[in-house]
């Protein structure tokens, strides 16, 4: 017999409770026991919201060998996670192609996310997704890791030159080819103009050998590993990425639990200024996927201590994932607070006149261009055309813009709150 209907259905706290890595299959299987067809479509859609969706097929046909449980969205589940096996399938192939070919050119690279993930902390090729591959090589490497590339057929999608200074990026465009999954090159986590000081060199005297796509590579050492990820979700990606994000780390935590040295993890956080953004990951893995995490990681990086009410946000913004008609990125935020009709002008001038590198980039023409001037005039109607309808529909009070206003301003927030020295 299904849950009383009449109780509202928690699907975002079931979901949580399921793919938690502590969680026994005895418990999973009461968590799900008595759910009923609506139940079970919520679960799903909520998966699909957070980005799990194929990682719930291999665990509930597992639940359904062991205890018997009925899973009525079984064939749904079981189509999203073939078609990510078979898409991750040819990302690996592409993988190994371009690993076994920067170490015959002699040019150490580390896998980065997903491409390490997948095999060595999820285990299966079909319940993660992946968009692109990201590798990491030394800067001095650069060079011959773009000639190794480019014999492999792949080209950044767009401007790029190693002559550039490149302190607001960190890794090269995109290098593509005509068919395969595209391949981020870092030579650093984070933008060289970022407020955070990684230092590359002690990135590779941590780093660890790993087999990724039949290779024998590299891999960021583990409490290296665990600040990226947590930078990525909650700095970088300003918390939203959703559960996916949250479960890279958890999994990551879970199953290096033993090889974790947490006071060197404090120590790598505090050189690096990422003591609130890792403080605040941390505690939302441990919060809502139920990974325990020493105590006293977290007085010691903020010996002050965590305020609830920014954890309450962070969750929100993670986990709410609500979709609404506006977006409001840093700079319109920025502009919808401005009073003085100068100041907007002013913040509405930055954001069409942006830096010739940026606009270089963007539109795929050299810096030193005489046309690259007539790509202010096409970033300008870019603006308009994606954002304008915005600001008009948040002056005339339309239905929707405030409380999309109040998440992106909760997301800036929040921003400001884990950079290094900030007020």
């Amino acid at each position: 017999m299904g849950k009383d209907m009449t109780q509202p259905f928690d699907s975002l706290g079931t979901l949580l409770k399921l793919v938690s890595p502590c969680l026994s299959a005895r418990q999973q299987f009461a968590l799900l026991d008595e759910l009923d067809i609506r139940h079970w479509s919520a679960l799903f859609s909520e998966a699909e919201r957070q980005g799990v969706t194929p990682l719930l097929y291999p665990l509930l046909t597992k639940l359904e060998a062991s205890h018997a449980l009925r899973v009525p969205i079984k064939d749904l589940l079981y189509q999203d996670f073939m078609s990510t096996a078979g898409l991750n399938l040819l990302t690996l192939r592409d993988a190994e192609i371009l690993l076994t070919t920067l170490s015959k050119a002699g040019i150490p690279a580390a896998g980065l996310k997903g491409v390490y993930l997948l095999e060595a902390v999820y285990g299966n090729v079909g319940v993660r997704t992946m968009t692109d591959i990201d590798i990491l090589v030394k800067k001095k490497d650069l060079a011959g890791c773009i000639a190794s590339m480019k014999e492999l057929g792949y080209h950044p999608n767009t401007y790029f030159s190693l002559d550039d200074e490149n302190i607001d990026t960190k890794h090269i465009p995109p290098m593509e080819k005509e068919s395969g999954c595209a391949v981020e090159v870092h030579w650093t986590l984070l933008e060289e103009n970022e407020p955070f000081t990684i230092n590359p060199e002690a990135l590779w005297d941590r780093m660890r050998s790993a087999k990724i796509a039949n290779v024998e590579a590299l891999t960021l050492g583990v409490e290296d590993l665990i600040l990226h990820l947590c930078l990525h979700l909650t700095y970088q990606h300003y918390l939203k990425l959703g559960l996916r994000g949250l479960l890279d780390i958890a999994l990551v935590i879970h199953k290096f639990s033993g090889q974790i040295d947490w006071q060197k993890l404090t120590q790598i956080a505090r050189s690096w200024g990422s003591e609130r953004a890792t403080a605040l990951t941390l505690q939302l893995v441990e919060t809502h996927l139920s990974v325990p995490i020493p105590e006293e990681v977290y007085s010691a990086l903020l010996p002050e201590g965590l305020d609830p009410f920014i954890l309450e946000e962070a969750c929100s913004q993670l986990l709410n994932r609500v979709r609404t008609e506006d977006h409001f990125t840093p700079d319109l935020v920025e502009l919808s607070e401005a009073q003085n009709p100068l100041l907007k002008m002013k913040i509405g001038l930055q954001r069409v006149f942006i830096p010739r590198m940026a606009l270089a980039r963007l539109y795929n023409v050299a810096p030193n261009s005489l046309k690259i001037m007539g790509y202010y005039f096409v970033r300008l109607k870019y603006l308009i055309k994606h954002y304008g309808r915005t600001l008009l529909r948040l002056q005339r009070g339309a239905e929707g813009t405030e409380s999309a206003l109040r998440q992106a301003e909760t997301a800036n927030f929040l921003h400001t709150w884990m950079t290094p020295n900030a007020e």
